[in-house]
C-alpha cells in the first residue's frame, strides 16, 4: 500500500501544512477518515496507524491526517512569515479553525467522514462538528483529552512548567538542532531503544527537534491546561449519536475516573475501556492494534 501514500505540504489559512494521506478521493468515494493529531501535532507519528487502518478496507476508504499549524518545519522560504502566521493560528483556538479550514477546502461535501481524534484532536473534534459541511459517519475518540486538564496527573505536573519555563525548551532545541544528522538518529535510537516503536516515530521525532515546532508545541499545550476546564455537557450531548469514546485504563492526561464519570453522565453513549494497558501515546507502542481495534469498531456503522 506504499504506492498509494502521499505526503507533502498543503497552504490551509496562510500555514503551509503537513498533510498524510493514503489513497485518493474519486468521483467514487463515497467515505473517508480523517485523522486529528494530539499534541506534539506532527501526522507522521500516525503513520504505522493510517497505513494498517487503509490496509484493513483493502485501500478503499481513503486514510488522510492533518498536523497541526507549526508543528512542521514548513518548505524553505519566508521564515519571518510563517512565525508571524504561527501566533494566532497555533493557538488552539486557530488550530480549531485551521481543521475547519482545511476539511471544507480539500474534502467534497458528499464525502461521509470518519473522524479520529487522539488527545487533545478528540476536544477539536467536537469543536468543529457544528461547522463541518459534510455527513458524519463517526467520531472515534482516542484517549480523549476534553476536560480538566490541568488538574490531571500530567496536569499538576506540566501545568507550572508551561507556564514559567516553556520559553527555555526552544533554546536547547536550538542546540540539538546544530548537531549532525547522524548524532540526532542515535539520540532518538537511544531515547527509544527499550521500546519497539515504529519507524516513522523516529522519523516525526527528528522533525520535531526544531525551536520553531517546539515553541508552537509548547504554546498550544500551555493554551490546553487553561481552556481544557470542565466538559461541555451541552456540545457532547448534542453530538452523541455520532460519538465513540476510548479510554485508557492507566492514563495520566485523562485518568480512569474521568471516564467513569463520563459514562455516568452518558450512559448510552458508546464507550469502551483499554483492556491491554495500551499508553496515552499509543502510537509508540500500539499502533497495529488501535488501527485493527478502530477499523472493526468502524464496521458497525459503515
Amino acid at each position: 500500500m506504499d504506492r498509494e501514500r502521499d505526503m507533502g505540504f498543503v497552504n490551509v489559512l496562510g500555514m503551509p501544512t503537513s498533510v498524510l494521506k493514503y489513497g485518493k478521493i474519486s468521483p467514487d468515494t463515497k467515505a473517508m477518515f480523517i485523522v486529528i493529531p494530539g499534541n506534539p501535532g506532527v501526522v507522521e507519528y500516525y503513520d504505522h496507524f493510517m497505513s494498517h487502518l487503509f490496509t484493513s478496507s483493502h485501500g478503499t476508504i481513503p486514510v488522510w491526517g492533518v498536523s497541526h499549524a507549526g508543528h512542521v518545519l514548513p518548505p524553505a522560504g519566508n521564515q519571518a512569515l510563517y512565525r508571524k502566521l504561527s501566533y494566532e493560528v497555533c493557538t488552539l483556538h486557530g488550530q480549531i479553525r485551521h481543521k475547519v479550514a482545511f476539511i471544507k477546502e480539500n474534502i467534497p461535501s458528499n464525502v461521509r467522514l470518519f473522524l479520529i481524534g487522539h488527545s487533545i484532536g478528540c476536544y477539536i473534534i467536537l469543536k468543529i462538528l457544528d461547522q463541518l459541511e459534510q455527513p458524519i459517519g463517526r467520531c472515534f475518540m482516542l484517549f480523549p483529552t476534553i476536560e480538566r486538564m490541568a488538574v490531571s496527573p500530567n496536569g499538576r505536573v506540566y501545568t507550572p512548567v508551561l507556564k514559567y519555563l516553556r520559553w527555555l525548551a526552544p533554546f536547547f532545541v536550538s542546540g540539538a538542532s546544530l548537531l549532525p544528522q547522524i548524532t540526532k538518529k542515535w539520540l532518538i535510537r537511544r531515547h527509544f531503544q527499550d521500546e519497539n516503536v515504529p519507524q516513522c516515530v523516529h522519523s516525526a521525532t527528528e522533525g520535531l527537534l526544531n525551536p520553531f515546532c517546539v515553541s508552537n508545541s509548547l504554546f498550544m499545550a500551555h493554551q490546553e491546561m487553561a481552556e481544557v476546564a470542565e466538559l461541555d455537557k451541552t456540545l457532547v450531548a448534542s453530538h452523541l449519536d455520532y460519538l465513540s469514546f476510548y479510554f485508557g485504563q492507566s492514563d495520566d492526561w485523562c485518568p480512569p475516573h474521568y471516564g467513569e464519570d463520563f459514562k455516568k453522565l452518558f450512559p448510552t453513549c458508546d464507550v469502551r475501556v483499554c483492556e491491554n494497558g495500551y499508553s496515552h501515546a499509543y502510537v509508540i507502542d500500539a499502533s497495529l492494534d488501535m488501527a485493527n481495534i478502530v477499523s472493526k469498531w468502524c464496521q458497525d456503522f459503515m
